[in-house]
């Protein structure tokens, strides 16, 4: 796999892990002590998981930019994984147990 492709395969696997965490991440029936549908420690691990994997496309489609030209499709890919990181992030926080 080239370098300059793994943006894409960060925002391709990025798709699916947010949907896990905003749909499984729901309580499973009404009320405050509700459990989750997912346990806590899956939820943390696929926000981990899927930042550190957007973390790494930013990197990535930043470096390839710099080295080569940005092109359009380049650039969408590059700021698309520093909006999913930032999404993974915010989940991250939301489900750390304070």
């Amino acid at each position: 796999m080239k370098r300059h492709q793994v943006p894409a395969l960060a925002l391709t696997l990025s798709v699916p892990l947010l949907g896990v965490l905003w749909i499984a991440g729901k309580p499973a029936a009404e009320g405050q002590d509700a459990a989750l549908m997912v346990p806590l420690l899956a939820l943390l691990i696929f926000s981990e998981f899927g930042l550190i994997l957007n973390s790494v496309g930013v990197a990535a489609g930043v470096l390839h930019g710099l080295r080569q030209g940005w092109t359009g499709r380049h650039a969408l890919m590059t700021i698309g994984c520093a909006l999913a990181a930032l999404a993974f992030l915010l989940q991250l926080i939301r489900w750390w147990p304070l």
